[in-house]
């Protein structure tokens, strides 16, 4: 007899993911052990600002411009409430949706900042990508570090103090351990292909031999700037609200029924979640819903609802232009779907390795 499947009463986790426990009460473990974020405080976040813009630099910040909700919010505050003088920089990953691109535009019409766009040889993206995603089942990471790579660039040629980043309490969990932006991990998936050589590589990395350690010191000493989570410090609207608020005062758009939806400024999101699925057994879908019923941004009845209507779906959107963008078959999907997870997990970098730890005790010791 097969073994009921149980589902979390609060939220929609079922025991199909890894990690998640549900207890006799019906609760998972993620549920128990949430608690209500509070902002690391305003009056943090100005002391930030005001010595950043005592650099007098000739910009005080510099931000990541996606299109989507959260980058487009963060630029919104920056400019508008606190009055700071920013770069904007996009990285085109080279799936890039029509309503990031309007988005982009609209804003910089609107806001009047410098913007400067990053671009890949499309051929290398490509080939950096298919590599990825046939050897490792993902893509997302190489994006991920295309996006930092060229983000910290820009802070050191311009000498730019602070780089000002989207994240919300709301994205947590991922429910992987894959440290898919680990930089030797990385090389040793290109490493499959004969197509990749060390200047491709390079042209890709910009910092060779970059790591958490050397990172952090590059950022104390002023060669980078450095990252400032702003939305941690501050009570946010919700999703719907920040989605309102740029509507109205941004001209910024999203395809209906955005409100619950995040990066929808990358056509192949949910490509790269129809893999996860295939190779996990969820996509990031469920625990996002899930920590937005935890902070009260959606019911659990609207998180089902649109967890159903995904279900529905027999292919993602944008499947067939992404699988022909990276010239893939349905035997490379089917090979992809049964890469195991932790794959290339013994190339992790040693001193990212110790680095993580080491940080993780600290911050356990700050309290």
């Amino acid at each position: 007899m097969l073994k009921e499947i149980k589902t979390c009463s609060n939220c929609i986790l079922d025991e199909k993911i890894n990690g998640v426990i549900i207890g006799d009460d019906g609760i998972c473990n993620y549920c128990k052990k949430h608690k209500p974020f509070t902002p690391h405080g305003e009056s943090k976040l100005l002391k930030i600002f005001k010595k950043a813009q005592n650099k007098k630099r000739h910009y005080d910040a510099l931000v990541p411009l996606s299109g989507g909700k959260d980058s487009t919010y963060v630029l919104y505050l920056a400019v508008k409430k606190y009055k700071l003088n920013v770069l904007t920089y996009t990285y085109d990953n080279g799936f890039m949706s029509d309503f990031a691109k309007k988005n982009i535009e609209a804003t910089q019409n609107k806001l009047g900042v410098d913007h400067i766009w990053v671009k890949h040889d499309p051929n290398l993206i490509k080939e950096l990508y298919r590599t990825a995603l046939l050897h490792s089942g993902e893509i997302c990471g190489i994006c991920g570090v295309g996006i930092e790579r060229s983000m910290l660039k820009v802070s050191e040629a311009w000498k730019i103090p602070l780089i000002l980043l989207g994240h919300t309490p709301t994205e947590a969990n991922s429910f992987t351990s894959e440290n898919i932006y680990d930089q030797n991990r990385i090389k040793a998936i290109f490493a499959q292909s004969n197509n990749i050589n060390k200047q491709m590589l390079k042209r890709f990395l910009v910092y060779l031999n970059l790591d958490f350690i050397n990172t952090y010191f590059y950022t104390k000493t002023g060669r980078f700037g450095k990252k400032i989570h702003i939305l941690y410090y501050i009570d946010i609207p919700s999703e719907k609200e920040i989605g309102n608020i740029l509507k109205n005062e941004m001209d910024w758009s999203g395809p209906e029924g955005s409100e619950y939806t995040r990066h929808f400024d990358c056509i192949a999101e949910p490509f790269t979640n129809y893999i996860r699925d295939k190779r996990f057994g969820s996509s990031r879908r469920i625990p996002q819903l899930s920590n937005l019923i935890r902070y009260n941004e959606i019911s659990r009845d609207e998180a089902i609802r649109i967890s159903e209507d995904d279900a529905k779906k027999n292919l993602p959107e944008n499947y067939e232009k992404v699988m022909s963008i990276l010239n893939l078959t349905d035997d490379d999907i089917e090979n992809i779907g049964n890469i195991p997870a932790n794959v290339f997990s013994d190339k992790r970098s040693t001193s990212n390795i110790i680095f993580t730890k080491v940080r993780s005790l600290l911050k356990k010791t700050e309290h």
